[in-house]
């Protein structure tokens, strides 16, 4: 029976409903692709029963065949049901630690953001002190209403949106004890889904996706995913282009594009010496993993002291004695448990955000953050403008399907790829490592 390739796509924040922003990113990335398709095949799409998520909520929606032969199946790791119960109280707690923070150690895009909310804090707490100062008919009818608008505003506006969007980042972002049950749930979960795929023998490619929050669940995921895979490899069947990859790592300088046709190289390596692991490709959309310092850490240097310890592993994988596997000195080597982006590759989509509220301001760039072999892709509309809030635009079309395809949207079907062509910049600069 001949292969499929599989793309598991991860939500983000706030009351999602199931398939609905896989029948959004499907229509974006297939359905109106014409170059993608076999020039006999269909546009149209197949929903057929999800055998892999174990939920009869969603399906697995499959496509005819592309240029190359190949059909895809697109499905939806759902998690926001495993985020119910979210309060006030969850959220609060998570921005108390945050507002927390020095503000040094702020990033600096969100600095305009942070000292806003200090200053309302500042501003209801002089309202409050000076409530219970001596009566002044004239300051108390300001304060009354004041209080009374709060009163009304906080239950209609605030509240929902504390509980129902900030709840789900606030509760797996934040390591509380209140918070570890439905942190593991998504993530055993989402690991159990990859592991399906890979076990089901139907697929040759996988293609992970996340957006926003999803993208941090799909990091994790695909961490914890990698050690169930990575001590396969046969330490007797020679694997050169490992060696060479890492020789060039220790080198200092190579080329994002060379890097990531090698990493091409060591998936199809890894296969011969027993490593199964098929995740070609990670792409992230509008991910706050751009804020891992203040998210993920206490600041810059406890992100990097966690990524050396390989905690939170990096793109490319940390070396040690030049390498990302063990033993250092020996010919046939195992990779490490933190070394996922050695065969995988990492393309980041991302609105440049301006004044806070032009473009989107919860994703940006992650080599900087994650490492130097991530290939970072700011994305545009038409005349280079990035919108108003496009946090929630990767993939949504025009109004009209005789709209010209956005520059965003082309950016989008170039990095999740379905026909897996190499992907070359036309400026092959080498890049530092680190």
């Amino acid at each position: 029976m001949a292969k499929k390739q599989a793309v598991l796509l991860i939500h983000g924040i706030g009351e999602q409903r199931p398939m609905e922003t896989l029948r959004g990113f499907v229509k974006a990335v297939w359905q109106t692709d014409d170059d993608v398709k076999h020039q006999h095949a269909q546009s149209d799409i197949f929903s057929k029963p999800d055998n892999i998520s174990g939920s009869y909520e969603l399906r697995r929606l499959t496509t005819t065949k592309n240029r190359k032969n190949i059909r895809t199946d697109f499905f939806e790791y759902y998690w926001a049901h495993l985020m119910d119960g979210n309060t006030l109280t969850h959220t609060t707690g998570w921005v108390k630690v945050l507002l927390g923070r020095s503000p040094a150690k702020i990033p600096q895009r969100l600095k305009p953001l942070w000292w806003g909310l200090i200053l309302a804090i500042f501003v209801v707490a002089v309202f409050a002190f000076q409530y219970v100062l001596p009566d002044d008919h004239k300051w108390r009818v300001i304060h009354e209403n004041f209080f009374i608008a709060v009163g009304i505003l906080l239950p209609i506006v605030v509240t929902p949106i504390m509980t129902n969007i900030l709840g789900d980042a606030a509760r797996y972002l934040n390591p509380a004890p209140n918070n570890i049950k439905r942190r593991e749930e998504i993530r055993k979960k989402g690991i159990e889904i990859l592991n399906k795929l890979h076990e089901s023998g139907k697929y040759d490619r996988i293609i992970v996706v996340g957006h926003s929050l999803g993208s941090v669940i799909g990091y994790d995921i695909l961490n914890y995913s990698w050690v169930l895979y990575n001590t396969n490899l046969d330490k007797k069947i020679p694997h050169p282009v490992l060696t060479k990859l890492e020789n060039d790592l220790k080198a200092g300088k190579i080329s994002i594009d060379k890097y990531r046709d090698s990493q091409k190289k060591l998936t199809e390596e890894f296969g011969k010496c027993g490593v199964d692991w098929l995740v070609t490709d990670f792409v992230t959309l509008g991910s706050p993993l751009t804020y891992a310092d203040l998210l993920l850490a206490k600041d810059a240097g406890d992100l990097n002291l966690k990524q050396d310890q390989r905690e939170l592993a990096t793109c490319p994988p940390k070396l040690e004695d030049g390498r990302f596997s063990y033993p250092t000195n020996a010919k046939q080597r195992i990779p490490h448990h933190a070394s996922v982006f050695g065969p995988t590759k990492w393309t980041n989509l991302y609105f440049p955000s301006k004044l806070l509220l032009w473009g989107d301001m919860i994703g940006g760039p992650l080599q900087g953050v994650f490492g130097s072999m991530i290939e970072d892709k700011p994305v545009y509309f038409e005349k280079g403008k990035s919108g108003f809030f496009s946090h929630t635009k990767y993939w949504k079309l025009g109004k009209r399907e005789t709209d010209i395809v956005q520059p965003y949207i082309e950016e989008l079907r170039n990095a999740v790829n379905l026909l897996n062509k190499p992907q070359t910049k036309a400026n092959d600069k080498e890049t530092r490592v680190g």
